[in-house]
């Protein structure tokens, strides 16, 4: 995904991209820098790089924490954690 969208290929970016692609579940920034051992500051930045070339996105829970997934075109997402549905796989 990161050589077709002509990402640098970071290790920091392998890890964050793996591990949104192995969990159920959309993750805050904070979860994520903390589960990838990474600063938060990384964490945001390549989220932000992500979202830009259309990797990831984010969805806004009632309490306003965003929570990141990465974007999966013809999966239908649900969020179990915050009932919301999501699929803006372009």
């Amino acid at each position: 995904m990161l050589k077709k969208s002509r990402l640098t290929l970071t290790t920091s970016r392998i890890h964050l991209l793996h591990h949104l692609m192995q969990t159920k579940l959309p993750l805050t920034a904070s979860d994520l820098s903390q589960q990838v051992n990474l600063p938060l500051s990384t964490t945001h930045r390549n989220l932000s790089a992500f979202a830009d070339f259309g990797l990831v996105d984010f969805i806004v829970e009632r309490s306003s924490v965003g929570r990141w997934f990465v974007i999966i075109a013809g999966r239908a997402n649900y969020c179990p954690a915050c009932n919301l549905a999501y699929n803006t796989a372009y």
